[in-house]
């Protein structure tokens, strides 16, 4: 293997590390830790008091009771109905309720009052059905549940009475309970809207009838709130290209992402402003109060949920006999226009000032600035033509006239380094017993003829820093997700394109079972463009594998991307080929009319 095929080898492979270091950089696996050691937990008996519409019942369990009895655990300590001697009425009943908004559809269940359902109007799933933000599966939990212990507890189960409501932004639940020690107290939960936004405030109020503050101690804590167990849309898995789970939280105004253990939780020690469930384009966002709250993120299966994203605030223990917590929940997609409302009280109905959710969207330090500038070119083309594949076409060819000059001069430096092969195979059989005078011999000619042997990489290395702000913009920009190109071939550009789904077979290693047509016209381009720049000896098994092996390697790099950026590579691919055949030509031309390379049959110039 000569010294020049050796250079372009290790300039591959460096290109390649680069490449995956980067991918590690920006898309990187969830990171697999073991689970830390459970909390304790707490044994302390809770008991509800049967209100009107309970008493005169006797110790018999209807369905509508028994239905979460899967959630109790031996340990749990038995619910226990308590009569009160009030007048026997209509038992209460499990029911659902439900609120509209301009942005939500919510579903509510009497059971514990909770909220069963979030569907977002403005935003649509493929099908056309709204984007569903709680997913509950089969586990029987749902968000803003709460447990009387730990975030390892099991949720109140207990029917609470509602409030009607003379608004219609208020839903309103309520249950009178009594403690161990027989300290009678009453737990609410107020949910609030506004018309217009995302955010969900919800109130939790403790009171005391007698004027003692409940003795609720469980392990220091009064309660805990719960918010999951995941958040929505669908997804199939969790592979961090078609969708993701982030965690993390803002304090002193900077953002921080926690890294929680694969099954395990992770318990936080600052007092923050928000905390934040992080999907690909939806997110869930949590502001409590100034309590120091106990913070704790959970990714612990649980039945019918496998994968788990849940957070929780424990509540320390209350020392009045009448306390109110307030939480509010943004919950809704991550676009910037949307998130920057809460940090101006004019523009949200909260009133809510320099909350920064925004930062749930903000670009990283290294690409972020080339991303905003794609993104504000990718807008300009797509408000010209409405279309996102066209669009993405269009910046194809920006970019191309941008990197042209660079990308020409490099062409040019291939073409001669072509147009040079013979007179270093000359130089290589004349000095095939003297290695140094032969590569002594092949740089005097590359300097003479003004050719890089390297010239040909450039432009591969000048596509790496946009790769990779393009994939990043394809991967966050919120309008790109749902946007075709061609119906009913490429139907979501932020989406690998799919023409057969033949799951629930895969193709053995690399776990494909889809057949995508984009990546195959993908990978037929790239091999012409390899073949055109093809520098050194066609027949020399060393360079047969530079042409063969680069097409295949981006083939599976790209194979599961979005559509959008195999569309982008494909689009450039064509474009270079375009620009290596008209400089081909103009090469060949000059060489005929008596350029630098030498005619068929003349010896090659030597230098002095």
């Amino acid at each position: 293997m000569d010294k020049r095929t050796i250079i372009a080898v290790a300039l591959s492979v460096v290109i390649i590390i680069i490449s995956m270091v980067a991918q590690n950089y920006f898309f990187p696996p969830p990171e697999v830790i073991p689970a830390g050691e459970q909390a304790e937990q707490t044994t302390q008996s809770i008991k509800p008091i049967a209100s009107e519409a309970t008493e005169g019942r006797t110790g018999e369990i209807t369905e509508a009771e028994d239905k979460t009895t899967d959630k109790v655990t031996p340990e749990e300590p038995a619910v226990e109905e308590v009569p009160s001697g009030a007048v026997a009425a209509e038992e209460i009943r499990e029911e659902t309720y439900t609120l509209d908004t301009n942005v939500f559809r919510v579903t509510f269940t009497n059971c514990g009052g909770e909220i069963e359902s979030i569907l977002l109007k403005g935003f649509r799933n493929t099908d056309g059905t709204p984007v569903e933000m709680v997913l509950s599966g089969d586990s029987g939990y749902n968000p803003f549940s709460i447990h009387y212990s730990d975030f390892e507890g099991v949720p109140i189960d207990a029917l609470f009475k509602t409030v009607p409501s003379l608004t219609g932004d208020k839903v309103e639940f309520y249950r009178n309970f009594v403690s161990s020690s027989g300290v009678p107290f009453s737990l609410r939960k107020t949910y609030i809207f506004k018309p217009n936004d995302y955010l969900i405030e919800l109130r939790i109020s403790i009171e005391n009838s007698v004027n003692e503050y409940p003795d609720l101690n469980f392990n220091g804590l009064a309660y805990s709130l719960g918010f999951g167990p995941q958040i929505g849309p669908e997804f199939e898995k969790l592979d961090r290209r078609n969708e993701f789970r982030d965690y993390s939280y803002y304090v002193d105004g900077k953002k921080k992402k926690v890294k929680i253990p694969k099954e395990g939780f992770l318990q936080l020690e600052d007092r923050v402003n928000w905390i934040a469930i992080e999907g690909k384009y939806f997110t869930a966002i949590a502001v409590p109060d100034a309590t120091q709250y106990r913070i704790t993120f959970d990714t612990r299966p649980i039945n019918g949920v496998e994968e788990r994203s849940s957070f929780y605030f424990g509540r320390p223990e209350i020392k009045s006999s009448k306390n109110i917590d307030v939480f509010r929940f943004y919950i809704g997609p991550k676009k910037r226009d949307i998130l920057l409302k809460y940090n101006d009280p004019k523009k949200n109905g909260f009133g809510m000032q320099d909350m920064h959710f925004e930062e749930i969207v903000s670009s990283s330090i290294m690409l972020g600035w080339l991303a905003d500038i794609l993104k504000f070119l990718l807008e300009f083309f797509y408000k010209l033509i409405p279309n996102y594949g066209l669009a993405i076409l269009f910046l194809t060819i920006v970019i191309k006239i941008v990197f042209f000059p660079l990308t020409h001069k490099s062409f040019e430096s291939t073409a001669k380094m072509a147009s040079v092969n013979p007179m270093i195979t000359e130089i290589k059989q004349k000095y095939k017993s003297n290695p140094q005078k032969m590569n002594a011999e092949v740089a005097a000619l590359y300097k003479r003829e003004g050719v890089n042997p390297l010239g040909g990489c450039l432009p591969m290395l000048l596509q790496l820093p946009i790769f990779f702000a393009l994939y990043r913009l394809l991967s966050t920009h919120f309008e790109l997700r749902g946007a075709s190109f061609i119906q009913p071939w490429i139907t979501d550009l932020s989406a690998p394109e799919t023409v057969w789904d033949f799951s629930p077979f895969a193709i053995p290693i690399v776990g494909w079972h889809d057949l995508r047509i984009l990546p195959f016209i993908m990978l037929v381009t790239t091999f012409i463009q390899s073949k055109l720049t093809q520098t050194g000896d066609a027949s020399n098994p060393n360079m047969k594998m530079m042409t063969y092996m680069m097409p295949i390697m981006f083939f599976f790099i790209l194979y599961d991307m979005p559509s959008g950026l195999v569309l982008y590579w494909t689009m450039q691919n064509i474009l270079s080929v375009f620009q290596q055949l008209y400089i081909n030509k103009k090469r060949k031309r000059d060489i005929d009319k008596g350029g630098t390379a030498p005619a068929k049959g003349k010896k090659p110039k030597r230098g002095k």
